[in-house]
């Protein structure tokens, strides 16, 4: 008894800095990401098709510090953008899949970046990238024309939308709306190749996600 007695004041110091330590190290993990996230956006600029991007640095479990600093939709974001550029360029080998399950993944992961992210500039470009992937798959007949530029229409709108300072989607836009007066209802491969992705701006990395 005396010496539990003994022991019990020391218990509270002990938690104390048993706290301390684990926000050392959160401030750590904090730090780690911030290095990871412009390591990885360069690299992805560099090869789009790398893999192993934006994995988690993070000493403590569960990752605290990714919810802390709120990460969740900046890596959403990066995530679908690589599927983007994958499904385009017919990487999707790099990633053992097929050319249309990567499209059908990327659709699914814009989207939900397109509806749900935390910024308005990420919201813009994921819609802008949807308008995109639209306009480029091919049509069967005149009527699913009509349906594609329509939907197309949708997505580079909501960019707009979202973000007016996007003009990637902007000019997007002006195009798709072009297509569709009466003498423009039929639109080829010429067309198609002048939707902008947006390059570095319209479709690059949003800073550091800090």
């Amino acid at each position: 008894m005396k010496h539990l007695s003994r022991v019990k004041p020391l218990v509270p110091v002990l938690l104390l800095l048993a706290l301390a330590a684990a926000f050392a190290v959160l401030a750590v993990d904090v730090r780690a990401w911030q290095g990871a996230l412009r390591r990885d956006d360069v690299r992805f600029t560099a090869r789009h098709s790398q893999q192993g991007l934006w994995r988690s640095p993070a000493i403590l479990p569960g990752d605290p510090a990714e919810h802390l600093v709120d990460l969740g939709s900046a890596l959403a974001y990066r995530r679908a953008l690589q599927l983007f550029w994958l499904s385009e360029v017919g990487g999707a080998h790099a990633f053992s899949g097929s050319v249309t399950e990567t499209r059908v993944s990327t659709e699914s992961a814009l989207q939900a970046v397109a509806d749900g992210a935390r910024t308005s500039t990420e919201r813009s470009r994921a819609a802008n990238l949807l308008g995109v992937m639209t306009i480029t798959t091919p049509a069967a007949d005149n009527a699913t024309q009509v349906q594609t530029l329509e939907r197309a229409t949708e997505y580079f709108h909501q960019a707009v939308t979202a973000d007016p300072a996007n003009y990637a989607a902007k000019a997007n836009l002006e195009l798709v709306l072009r297509l569709q007066r009466p003498a423009k209802t039929r639109f080829g491969k010429d067309a198609k190749t002048g939707f902008g992705k947006g390059g570095s701006h319209g479709a690059g990395v949003v800073g550091g996600g800090f």
